[in-house]
């Protein structure tokens, strides 16, 4: 029952985070060249308004949750690092998400003390983007090896 817990939150919060990403980068970004830049920028404020209040709490549920199923993997006798194919991806699956961790406080911090730039604001969601893509490729062909 814990195990079943654990994966739905780790997928409910990744769900979020990830559809939340996929809609800045796809159809936020596309919707910058219509509209002009002062109301992009409040546009954007008001995502970091609402990122600020929400987001910590979907990223701290799901690398919790990330944590506790390694916990399980590693006392089940699957983890060391680089020891079989599924711990491969697992390791390269843990060093995205430690990324993307390191992007995301990066940028709640850098919009705290507002020096969240137009460009910054776009290039930490590419690259956060292009990170979970990675991730949930990982993660597909890690279910495949169970």
């Amino acid at each position: 029952m814990e195990y079943l817990m654990l994966v739905t939150v780790h997928l409910l919060c990744a769900v979020l985070f990830i559809g939340i990403v996929a809609f800045e980068v796809l159809f936020l970004e596309r919707i910058r060249a219509h509209l002009p830049d002062q109301m992009m920028a409040l546009v954007e404020e008001g995502i970091h308004t609402r990122a600020r209040k929400f987001m910590p709490l979907v990223v701290g549920l799901l690398f919790l949750s990330g944590l506790g199923l390694l916990t399980r993997i590693h006392l089940a006798g699957w983890f060391p690092p680089f020891n079989s194919t599924f711990s491969t991806l697992l390791t390269i699956k843990i060093l995205l998400a430690i990324s993307v961790l390191v992007h995301f406080i990066t940028a709640i911090r850098a919009s705290l003390c507002n020096c969240m730039t137009s460009r910054r604001f776009r290039i930490t969601h590419y690259s956060v983007f292009a990170h979970m893509v990675f991730i949930v490729i990982l993660a597909k062909a890690m279910f495949f090896l169970r």
